[in-house]
């Protein structure tokens, strides 16, 4: 991974120029990682599951969530690191400044949301089912993913991609590691499981500084008007970081244990897991889209945003949702042959949430970034707030009547409604093309409503198909405009 540093110096990475020659190398290298990681999450999901069972599993899924509902406290401010971050880097070489005052900040989080933990882990342990002895199992994990996900910020800040992949990929290699070792000597368990987390997450945490070291320990100044900035930019995170909880998986955990059981959650999990490995593919190319974003706003090349938008985000949700029609065919095979017939009941959620992944690749591919360079982050409350409600209201309605397919179900309006309210305020507020983003997501959308009805996979194929050949077909232009627009960004 020092390849990185010794084919393109630092001061070629602050250009916008070399986001753009880099971006084929750099995310091939992340997809690489990330298969590796993939890999690795799976084995070890696989492993848990084989010697402790669904159940098992849930357990350590539950402790997981716990922890999920405590980060939400601390790291409102971490967005902050990669949009001033990357600023700082373009303008100076450092992120000393931005690096240090987050950090300042993130510790008396930690410490106010461990003091309170008497009011919050009470209740959210009878909701998950836990453990009282779990509580420092819970804490571990907060505190030690609070510090890596701050690396991993810093990392994107300063364009080093490639480390990050690699560095989360050997995070999952200990976590297995220590999984395989816990099982051998059998003294594998959900609390037992959980002490990898932590481990891992140090030894990350620890690695990323090093490679980190040049670009943070250097003299920095922080004045009022800038702290300022930072507090302006990320005040509407705050409460984004709490609405945003209820629009993801792991409030999905607390509604399957309440209203289901711990084996239901188990089993679930399999299927969110699963497409959360799948959905990292969008997720890293945001991280190399927010620090790309900032950069072109810092060299006024917005007309390079407009053709993105414009032209290749419908594209690539179109081919997003092609590659997960494949995932599903896969899944509906091997999910039961790999896991075991008790997780057949795995695959109906799981088409459904590959479904939601095409509906939220553009906010991951796009708006979400856009919302970062312009700093409008209200415009990430606002849409997490209405993302938020609308799934805690839909899981308390399907859920009892329809089980893990209607917690999917959730998850999938949820991120609709998401997606529309970004687009909608981009497109008011800085005049972004909406495009055709939501006819290219109409293919594997139609696909898992047929399954969900009829339980048929080859009949909710056909329907996916031809869907995606007929819009093919219709956009045959933008298809083609797309690869000039790639074209464009190369040469320039």
């Amino acid at each position: 991974m020092n390849q990185e540093n010794i084919q393109t110096t630092s001061t070629e990475r602050r250009s916008a120029s070399w986001d753009i020659k880099n971006a084929p190398k750099n995310y091939f290298s992340l997809v690489l990682t990330q298969f590796g990681s993939a890999f690795f999450a799976f084995a070890t999901v696989w492993l848990i599951s084989k010697k402790i069972g669904s159940e098992g599993y849930g357990g350590v899924v539950a402790i997981i969530a716990a922890s999920q509902v405590a980060q939400i406290l601390v790291n409102w401010t971490s967005y902050s690191v990669v949009r001033f971050g990357t600023e700082e880097f373009v303008e100076t070489e450092k992120i000393a400044r931005v690096f240090w005052l987050r950090f300042f900040v993130l510790v008396p989080n930690l410490l106010l949301v461990l003091l309170a933990s008497r009011f919050w882990f009470p209740p959210l342990a009878d909701w998950l089912k836990l453990p009282v002895e779990s509580f420092w199992y819970v804490i571990a994990h907060f505190v030690t993913t609070a510090l890596w996900i701050h690396i991993q910020i810093s990392l994107q800040s300063v364009k080093l991609p490639r480390m990050q992949g690699f560095l989360m990929m050997i995070e999952r290699v200990i976590i297995l590691a220590g999984i395989g070792i816990l099982a051998a000597i059998g003294k594998l368990s959900p609390l037992n499981a959980l002490i990898c987390y932590p481990v891992a997450a140090i030894l990350v945490v620890l690695a990323g500084i090093f490679f980190l070291r040049k670009y943070l320990f250097a003299p920095f100044s922080v004045d009022l008007k800038f702290i300022k900035k930072i507090l302006a930019y990320s005040l509407p995170l705050l409460p984004f970081s709490l609405v945003g909880y209820f629009s993801g998986s792991y409030v999905d955990a607390i509604f399957v244990s309440k209203f289901l059981s711990t084996k239901d959650l188990g089993i679930y999990s399999v299927a969110s897991q699963i497409n959360g490995m799948a959905l990292q593919l969008p997720t890293l190319a945001n991280s190399l889209l927010i620090p790309f974003f900032v950069t072109l706003q810092k060299e006024n090349l917005t007309q390079k945003l407009n053709a993105y938008f414009e032209t290749l985000l419908p594209v690539l949700t179109l081919m997003w949702g092609l590659f997960c029609t494949f995932l599903a065919i896969g899944g509906y095979f091997l999910i039961p042959l790999i896991f075991g017939n008790e997780f057949y009941q795995s695959v109906m959620p799981f088409m459904i949430l590959l479904a939601a992944s095409v509906v939220g690749l553009p906010g991951l591919c796009g708006y979400s970034g856009l919302t970062h360079s312009y700093s409008l982050t209200y415009f990430v409350t606002i849409s997490s707030i209405l993302s938020a409600f609308v799934n805690v209201i839909l899981n308390y309605l399907l859920i009892p009547d329809y089980g893990m397919a209607g917690c999917a179900w959730a998850t999938f309006f949820s991120y609709f409604v998401s997606t529309a309210t970004s687009a909608v305020l981009l497109n008011a507020k800085v005049e972004m093309p909406v495009s055709w983003i939501f006819l290219s997501v109409l293919p594997i959308f139609s696909g898992a409503v047929i399954y969900f009805f009829t339980k048929n996979i080859w009949f909710s194929l056909g329907v996916n198909f031809t869907l995606f050949c007929l819009i093919a077909l219709l956009k045959k232009r933008s298809l083609i405009s797309s690869f000039d627009v790639l074209k464009g960004f190369m040469r320039n």
